[in-house]
């Protein structure tokens, strides 16, 4: 089962589809627009957000820019009206948009399917996301070099007496590598020596 977030300002549209996706065991979260669900994003464990691109104060694709970039195994599925082309692929190029549905939205079986389809996927992404990272602890474990691990939004993953922030510039103490997955990019910080270190 997946943690979804709805963005959904319309009351009947919100209500139905929550409802119906919670009967099928699936875990949500509502907001009305995106200032409360930027709220519910850093207290909740969210894998698929579900938003509207007509929201109160900041436009959806602000909103979808702004989780790609700081929670980027989210899936995000639209809900519009919008018949702009260019807003719509404004909305995928900023975001990371799995499924565009056009109002007005036929909520059905099918319709259903689709989205925990989505969650699914995305789930599956997060967990081989975390086992590869656990892989990398693992090896840079044994390896015995002082080090910090991070996903690529700036979270710490796992580090060994080495404390940097994130992005920070190589140096001749410490080197930097970005290590592309199929899974995303992990960034690694690595002393040269063996030395415990604190940058920054």
């Amino acid at each position: 089962m997946a943690n979804y977030l709805l963005v959904e300002p319309h009351d009947d549209t919100r209500k139905t589809l929550s409802r119906l996706l919670t009967q099928q065991g699936e875990i949500m979260f509502e907001a009305t627009e995106a200032t409360e669900a930027v709220k519910i994003l850093k207290m909740s464990d969210i894998d698929v957000v579900i938003t509207e691109l007509r929201l109160p104060q900041t436009d959806g694709v602000e909103l979808l820019a702004y989780i790609k970039k700081n929670y980027p195994l989210i899936h995000q599925i639209v809900l519009t009206d919008y018949t702009h082309t260019h807003t719509l692929i404004a909305s995928v190029n900023y975001g990371n948009v799995k499924r565009i549905m056009t109002k007005p939205i036929k909520i059905d079986q099918f319709m259903i399917r689709v989205i925990q389809d989505i969650g699914k996927e995305a789930v599956n992404l997060k967990t081989n996301k975390h086992r590869v990272a656990e892989l990398l602890t693992k090896f840079l474990d044994d390896l015995g070099h002082a080090y910090c691990l991070f996903y690529e939004n700036g979270e710490v993953i796992s580090a060994e007496s080495l404390i940097v922030p994130f992005n920070a510039p190589e140096t001749n103490e410490m080197k930097r590598f970005a290590i592309p997955t199929q899974y995303g990019e992990f960034i690694l910080y690595q002393s040269r020596g063996h030395s415990s270190r604190t940058y920054g």
